[in-house]
C-alpha cells in the first residue's frame, strides 16, 4: 500500500539522515520515479523533506523534524497501544520499557484521544496463548536474544523432532521470531537458513566470534521463504469429513495442529463436508476419536481402519476391568 510505503520512507530518512533515490527505490523496491511522486506527495503533505544535488546528495528530513504525536488518528492510537499488550516482549524484557514508552507518548495526546484511548484497553486485550497454554520454559531466550542483537555466533545442544537425531549446532544467527505462541531462532548452520525451536534448545553459549550475517538480509522475506518451503516439504495426507454445522468450526480448530494448509469446508444439504492436508495418520487420530459420532470420516480408507483399531482397542480395554 502506498500509505505503508510513505510511512516506511519517512523512517527511512529518519535512521540514515540521507538517502539517494536511487537508494531509497533499492530497500522499498519500487522505481526512481515512484520515489520521486512519493517525496513530492510528502512534501505536499507538509514533511520537511529537501534535496541535496550532487554526487554524494540524496533527500533528507530536516534535523529538528519530529513527528506530530496530536496528529496521531483514533485507529492510529488505538493500534499502537493495544498492541504493546503483546506477552512477548515480557519474555524478551521489554514490557516494562514498552509501557514507559507508551504511558509518555500518551501523555502527550489531547484529552479526548486519551478518553478513548482509555476505553479502549478497558475492552479489547490480546492473548497469543490461547486458554489452556501456559509459557514455554525458554532459559536460553535471553542468550540467543544477546547474539542476534550483538552479531556473534551461539552454539547450543538441539533435542529436534525425529527423524533429526539431537545433537550440538553452531550456528549465525539472524533473528528471533515468535509464531503461534512458540519462539523460534531464524539461524544460518553451515550456511543453509534454518529455524530452532528454542524451546528444543539447551545450554545456548554465546561464542567470541562474529556472525555471518548478509548485509541486505531481510528477516521477514526470510521467513516467508523457510515456511513456504516447509509447506511443500510435508508430503501429507488428504482427508475428507461429515460433520454439522454446530461442529465444523470447533473440528477445524482442534485439527489446526495437524493441518498442512487451510481446509476446505462446503455446505451439502444440512452438512458441512470439511477437506483438508494433514501431517499423520496418527495424530489425526487422536484428535478426531474425541469427537465421537460428532464426525463421520470419508476418506481415506487407512483413517478410518486407524479410527476402528483404536475403538477395537478402547472395547477390549474396558471390558477387561
Amino acid at each position: 500500500m502506498r500509505a505503508d510505503r510513505l510511512l516506511s520512507l519517512v523512517a527511512l530518512l529518519r535512521r540514515h539522515g540521507k538517502l539517494s533515490a536511487a537508494e531509497l527505490a533499492r530497500r522499498l523496491e519500487v522505481d526512481r520515479r515512484t520515489i520521486l511522486r512519493d517525496v513530492e506527495a510528502l512534501s505536499t503533505a507538509g514533511f520537511p523533506i529537501y534535496a541535496e544535488r550532487g554526487r554524494n546528495g540524496g533527500f533528507a528530513l530536516l534535523p529538528e523534524f519530529r513527528p506530530d504525536v496530536g496528529g496521531l488518528t483514533a485507529d492510529e492510537t488505538r493500534a499502537l497501544f493495544l498492541a504493546g499488550g503483546q506477552p512477548a516482549l515480557d519474555r524478551l524484557g521489554l514490557a516494562g520499557p514498552l509501557a514507559s514508552a507508551l504511558t509518555k507518548l500518551g501523555a502527550e495526546l489531547p484529552e479526548d484521544r486519551q478518553r478513548q484511548l482509555a476505553r479502549s484497553e478497558q475492552r479489547i486485550i490480546f492473548d497469543a496463548a490461547g486458554w489452556m497454554a501456559g509459557p514455554e520454559p525458554l532459559p536460553d531466550l535471553e542468550t540467543l536474544q544477546r547474539a542476534v542483537l550483538t552479531d556473534h555466533r551461539v552454539r547450543f545442544d538441539y533435542q529436534p523432532m525425529p527423524p533429526a537425531r539431537p545433537g550440538v549446532r553452531t550456528v549465525d544467527p539472524y533473528g528471533l521470531l515468535q509464531a503461534a505462541g512458540s519462539w523460534y531462532l531464524i539461524a544460518a548452520h553451515r550456511g543453509r537458513p534454518r529455524t530452532y525451536r528454542v524451546s528444543r534448545m539447551q545450554s545456548a553459549r554465546l561464542l567470541p566470534q562474529a556472525s555471518n550475517r548478509p548485509v541486505d538480509l531481510d528477516l521477514r522475506t526470510l521467513w516467508e521463504q523457510l515456511r513456504g518451503r516447509y509447506a511443500e516439504k510435508r508430503p501429507g495426507i488428504k482427508i475428507k469429513l461429515r460433520t454439522t454445522p454446530q461442529w465444523v468450526d470447533i473440528v477445524r480448530r482442534n485439527l489446526s495442529i495437524q493441518l498442512i494448509g487451510e481446509p476446505t469446508i462446503t455446505k451439502v444439504g444440512q452438512e458441512m463436508i470439511l477437506e483438508a492436508k494433514v501431517a499423520g495418520i496418527r495424530g489425526t487420530v487422536g484428535v478426531l476419536a474425541g469427537f465421537g459420532t460428532m464426525i463421520t470420516i470419508l476418506e481415506p480408507p487407512e483413517l478410518i481402519t486407524a479410527i476402528l483399531e483404536v475403538a477395537d482397542q478402547l472395547q477390549d480395554q474396558y471390558r477387561r476391568r
